[in-house]
């Protein structure tokens, strides 16, 4: 009996150690800071994953852009010493450029045109990741995106000819957009944006409203543009390297349960965007109408954008795909 004890204290031991040798701890770096939607999910998605994986596959959290900005995370996922990133649409397209067609400007109206037209160009949007070493485990988003200014209120782009308006350094969608536009930006990476309102070397700002708040940026602004500029679409990227070297469960539940916290992490930002515009309003940010003839005037410039970007960021034929979809969308309703 005694024999038999042991033995079963060593299988047990025995077996613990090799799950413990086959476990895999993926590094997962977001821009995110602690305690944010993103933050809290990201944490609640690794509470199941290592649950249904037994402890064998785990999540390390880098939050609050601890490992650099976007392209930083992206180089370093190229190089092995980051495993996943939870990206904004810039760090999505700097790996798959033509993902930024999702956050043309004045192309969506809503979220459900966001969710159908997304639906439609998935697949197309996947594959241009895995031809970049890349695995799309789930779609996320940020919002849509309204001006915040410091020193005047704009209400037209007229208002925004002689601002110093911030632009996400590297960001080719933007850039064609502030030229189209006529805006001569401030090129800045993410980080280096509260301190420069501080300082007045910018004194304009876009961002969803959640991030307006979350970045600390509402504190340095006074108002806020009433116009949907943009959808800020992201995702969370895996190396495929890294993603094919799991076992085929492991794969398999990786995916589904960042499908799940995907969708999840969308419908807490969408419903935290809806109460952070109230927030701000409480914080003394004032909102500032535009104009019917001018929004009608910002959408046929926008549409210059469009087609400038056909043919660098993504296909023609990408965009008129997507261009067909809204349509169909707003047909059916």
């Amino acid at each position: 009996m005694k024999k038999i004890i042991q033995m079963l204290i060593i299988s047990f031991f025995s077996i613990c150690f090799i799950g413990n040798l086959f476990a895999t701890e993926l590094k997962l770096a977001i821009l995110a800071p602690e305690g944010s939607a993103w933050e809290r999910v990201m944490r609640q998605w690794n509470d199941e994953l290592s649950k249904r994986t037994n402890g064998a596959l785990t999540l390390k959290i880098y939050a609050g852009g601890v490992l650099g900005d976007e392209r930083d995370v992206v180089r370093k996922i190229q190089i092995g010493q980051v495993n996943m990133g939870g990206f904004t649409g810039l760090g999505l397209g700097i790996v798959n450029p033509e993902v930024r067609v999702l956050e043309l400007p004045m192309l969506f109206d809503s979220y459900d045109e966001i969710d159908y037209v997304t639906a439609k160009i998935q697949p197309l949007l996947e594959n241009g990741f895995r031809k970049k070493g890349f695995e799309l485990l789930g779609w996320a988003e940020t919002g849509f995106v309204y001006i915040y200014s410091a020193s005047k209120p704009i209400s037209t782009i007229e208002d925004m000819h002689g601002m110093k308006m911030w632009m996400w350094e590297g960001d080719p969608l933007v850039k064609t957009m502030y030229d189209k536009f006529g805006i001569v930006p401030i090129p800045l990476a993410l980080p280096d944006v509260l301190s420069s309102l501080s300082t007045k070397l910018i004194d304009a700002v876009y961002a969803p409203p959640l991030g307006a708040i979350a970045l600390q940026w509402f504190t340095k602004t006074k108002y806020m543009t009433d116009l949907k500029l943009a959808n800020s679409t992201g995702g969370i990227l895996i190396s495929s390297k890294i993603f094919n070297s799991l076992p085929d469960n492991q794969k398999k539940i990786l995916k589904e349960t960042a499908e799940k916290y995907s969708k999840m992490l969308v419908e807490q930002t969408r419903k935290d965007n809806e109460k952070s515009i109230t927030t701000l309003a409480k914080a003394g940010i004032k909102t500032v109408a535009v104009p019917a003839e001018e929004v009608k005037q910002i959408a046929e410039t926008s549409k210059k954008v469009w087609t400038a970007l056909a043919g660098n960021l993504y296909s023609e034929d990408l965009l008129n795909k997507v261009v067909a979809a809204v349509e169909e969308y707003k047909a059916k309703k």
